[in-house]
């Protein structure tokens, strides 16, 4: 099933909130099919940290969406869960 489609807008917005925080090299997936929802993949280079969770609050007050979930994976780490999703269905942005 692929991930519900975002706006060129909310896109760029994502892209440039996740890298300020996880760098450029932060490939950022979405995967959820769920218009409503909005679900977020991100592999960096960097150890995950807290800064997930500012991350997304940034994210929570400026898209529009009744949930939005954010995982972040350091890259090369073993996938599980909504990690396998993400790079099964999910669309690089």
């Amino acid at each position: 099933m692929p991930p519900a489609a975002l706006s060129g807008s909310e896109a760029a917005y994502i892209r440039r909130i996740v890298r300020e925080f996880y760098g450029d090299d932060a490939v950022v997936r979405n995967y959820g099919p769920d218009p409503r929802r909005l679900q977020l993949h991100v592999e960096t280079t960097k150890q995950p940290g807290m800064e997930q969770h500012e991350c997304l609050g940034l994210l929570m007050r400026d898209i529009e969406r009744d949930a939005i979930s954010l995982d972040v994976m350091q890259g090369g780490s073993r996938l599980r869960g909504n990690s396998k999703v993400a790079y099964r269905q999910g669309e690089i942005l």
